[in-house]
C-alpha cells in the first residue's frame, strides 16, 4: 500500500458518514450506543468520540486518536494498553497508520497515537476489521457514527479505496 492523498474533490466523500448517525452532543448518542453493543470487537476513531464511550464504561478493542479535536490540544484523553504511534499528515491515509491499524485490529487494547491527523482512518478500519466489528467515529457537530462492518460496508470502503489507488497515490 502507499500513502494515499485525498484531493480536494474526494474529501466529500469522507463527510457523508459510513454509517448510522447517532445525533446529539456530549454523553447522549454514547449511552444510546452503548445499549446497542454486545460483544462485537470494537474500534474507536477519534479522541472526542472515545472519551465519550470511555465515560459510559465503553472500552474499545482498538482506539485511534490525536489527542486533538479540531486541530486544538485535547486534554484529558484516556490512553490505556498498549499505545503504538503512526504519522499520518493531514488530508492522507499514510502507509504507515494503515499497517499500524493492520497490526493492532487483531490485538485487544491497542491505541495508535497519531502524528498528524487521524480522520481518514474509517477507510482502513473498515477494510481491515473483521466481519461484525463495530467501528465508531465522531461526525463533527452531528454526533457519534456507528459502522457494522459487514458486506456493503467492506464493498463500499473498497470501491473508495480502488478509486484513490486508481487516481491519487504518490
Amino acid at each position: 500500500m502507499k500513502d494515499l492523498l485525498i484531493s480536494p474533490e474526494l474529501r466529500g466523500v469522507f463527510k457523508k458518514p459510513f454509517g448510522e448517525l447517532y445525533p446529539g452532543e456530549g454523553l447522549t448518542p454514547a449511552k444510546k450506543i452503548k445499549s446497542m453493543l454486545k460483544d462485537e470487537k470494537l474500534v474507536i476513531v477519534g479522541d472526542i468520540t472515545l472519551r465519550n464511550m470511555l465515560a459510559v464504561g465503553v472500552k474499545p478493542h482498538l482506539a485511534i486518536v490525536d489527542l486533538k479535536s479540531r486541530r486544538e490540544k485535547e486534554k484529558g484523553t484516556e490512553l490505556e494498553g498498549t499505545v503504538v504511534k503512526a504519522v499520518n499528515p493531514p488530508g492522507m491515509i499514510s502507509k504507515d497508520m494503515w499497517d499500524k491499524i493492520h497490526e493492532a485490529i487483531e490485538k485487544n487494547g491497542t491505541t495508535i497515537l497519531v502524528d498528524g491527523e487521524e480522520d481518514l482512518a474509517v477507510l482502513p478500519c473498515i477494510i481491515e476489521a473483521d466481519w461484525d466489528t463495530v467501528i465508531l467515529y465522531g461526525q463533527p457537530d452531528e454526533g457519534i457514527v456507528y459502522v457494522h462492518v459487514n458486506e456493503e460496508t467492506k464493498l463500499d470502503a473498497g470501491i473508495i479505496l480502488k478509486v484513490l489507488l486508481s487516481k491519487i497515490t504518490i
